[in-house]
């Protein structure tokens, strides 16, 4: 991949705090939040996480807050924060927690009830965002070619690993949860492979257009993972007289997993986003367009009327995502070929 020292980023803009502001745009320490781009980022977030096969970190990127993001992450890593950092973090946490927390059982039951809708809707944004990446990719290069169809591949080796691996339906989840009541539920610790089911659920959350839940599922400790929350979350609140503390020897791998992985990827996309911008961004618009292909299949529309359904809402999900974008001001901050920018708040 060629390196293009000329364009500066907004990683390399947060890495240059005392930078002539001639030549730098903006430092992201003192760059103003984008408020309303952040809190909408965060609630599309929350809202793809209740939504299987969706990923979270897809919407960061189609609301043209990435790198961003990435950055505010890495840097908290290393345990150096700024205001402006801790702030926009804050707004996407928060906004993404209250989705989830006030749309949770809406969502799943038009999940369960609309699966059509729903995932042509998700889909549908989901390449809304592809417009924005590939304007934020120019001039486009071979190396940039390349780096779109690796992500491609990659969305396509993962999803024929997968093969046809399904979340466990609503019965399938009333029965494990009345396990667990009865306090029948076997837990099977396995610390290597869940310090890796770590690595990859975290790995998934900040990758665009891969979900974390997905590949818990493709490992197998899916259900022993949640079932393990849930039974530990029991031990603590009845201060161990109800749940298991075997539920911790499943816990804590996954949270050393999720650690590793959370300090590894997020300063490697900071550091390759500021090298090799062009091609990265071509590499995530190529998992974008990837995972919807392959989320398609996941659609599975049986009649007339199911097509018409997830055409219109693929559509509509779309167009929404433009929209979005245009109103937030995310299309503002598209760099130019020259290498100007325009931040917008």
């Amino acid at each position: 991949m060629d390196e293009m020292p000329h364009r500066t980023t907004s990683v390399e803009r947060h890495e240059q705090p005392n930078a002539d502001a001639s030549s730098v745009n903006v430092d992201l320490h003192n760059q103003p939040v984008p408020f309303l781009r952040a809190g909408i980022a965060g609630i599309l977030m929350g809202l793809a996480n209740l939504v299987p096969g969706i990923s979270g970190g897809t919407m960061i990127l189609i609301m043209g807050l990435y790198d961003r993001f990435i950055g505010a992450v890495a840097d908290a890593t290393r345990l150096q924060f700024s205001k402006s950092s801790i702030l926009f973090l804050g707004i996407i946490g928060i906004f993404a927690v209250g989705a989830i927390g006030g749309l949770s059982g809406t969502i799943a039951k038009l999940v369960l009830n609309q699966r059509v809708l729903m995932y042509s809707l998700f889909i549908g944004m989901t390449l809304g965002g592809g417009p924005l990446l590939y304007k934020m990719a120019k001039p486009w290069t071979a190396s940039t070619v390349v780096a779109l169809m690796a992500g491609i591949a990659l969305m396509f080796v993962i999803a024929f690993i997968g093969g046809d691996t399904e979340k466990p339906t609503a019965e399938e989840k009333q029965a494990r949860k009345e396990k667990i009541e009865r306090g029948d539920y076997e837990l099977k610790p396995a610390y290597g492979l869940d310090i890796g089911a770590g690595i990859l659920g975290m790995s998934a959350m900040v990758l665009p257009g891969i979900s974390g839940a997905y590949m818990l599922l493709i490992l197998g400790r899916y259900e022993q993972i949640l079932s393990a929350i849930s039974i530990g979350k029991d031990y603590v609140f009845s201060f161990g007289k109800s749940g298991d503390i075997t539920a911790f020897y499943i816990i804590v791998p996954v949270g050393i997993g999720v650690v590793i992985s959370l300090i590894g990827v997020t300063n490697l996309l900071k550091w390759l986003l500021k090298h090799y911008e062009r091609a990265t961004i071509g590499f995530l618009l190529g998992i974008v367009i990837g995972s919807a292909l392959t989320l398609l299949r996941v659609v599975a529309p049986e009649s007339t009327q199911d097509y018409a359904i997830g055409a219109g809402a693929l559509v509509g999900g779309f167009v929404a995502t433009v929209l979005l974008e245009r109103i937030s001001g995310a299309t503002k901050d598209v760099a130019s070929p020259t290498g100007e920018t325009t931040a917008a708040a």
